[in-house]
């Protein structure tokens, strides 16, 4: 027994790769694999809630405390498109669209309106959405259409009329939005 030496153990392999490093690269992996899922998770979860809360409830997010969606430059294509898929029309009331667009030299017909809140600010503003087209064929298959932001003095039927109504005009500007 001079000279034989009994055999070694050898941790096994697995490609060539020692297995203890092929383990400890997968408990990485999985480690690293769960705290990715949960920060993918919390990130989408509080934009999934405030889009159903804005247009389900009225005092979720995006809405003031009047219930007025609270409206910016980078979330109007957003609040048109919701506007022309559901297809809801707010009364006139004392307020003249087509007056107001009148005056600011616009000759659309208006599709769409809606009250709301402009900027951090919250400034009262109605959302005018009008072009040459009607509703039932832009919700069919989506297109271009116009959108403009005033402050309700533009289209007051008995105050303000010979005002000019580029001093109510707060934002101006095409939309492009998807059919349903």
């Amino acid at each position: 027994m001079s000279g034989v030496r009994p055999p070694r153990h050898r941790p096994g392999t697995l490609l060539g790769v020692p297995l203890p490093v092929v383990l400890a690269a997968l408990v990485i992996s999985g480690l690293l694999g769960v705290q990715l899922a949960g920060a993918l998770q919390e990130s989408t979860a509080g934009s999934g809630r405030s889009e159903a809360a804005s247009v389900d409830s009225v005092d979720g997010a995006g809405k003031n405390s009047a219930g007025l969606p609270v409206v910016t430059e980078t979330t109007l294509g957003t609040e048109v498109q919701r506007l022309v898929d559901s297809g809801s029309i707010q009364p006139l009331t004392t307020f003249d669209a087509p007056g107001c667009l009148q005056r600011l030299g616009v000759h659309d017909s208006i599709l769409i309106m809606e009250e709301v809140a402009w900027g951090g600010d919250e400034t009262p503003s109605w959302l005018l959405v009008h072009g040459p087209t009607d509703r039932e064929t832009l919700q069919a298959a989506g297109g271009i259409i116009s959108a403009t932001v005033v402050l309700p003095g533009c289209g007051e039927t008995t105050f303000g009329a010979d005002a000019p109504a580029t001093e109510d005009l707060i934002w101006s500007g095409d939309v492009m939005i998807g059919s349903l």
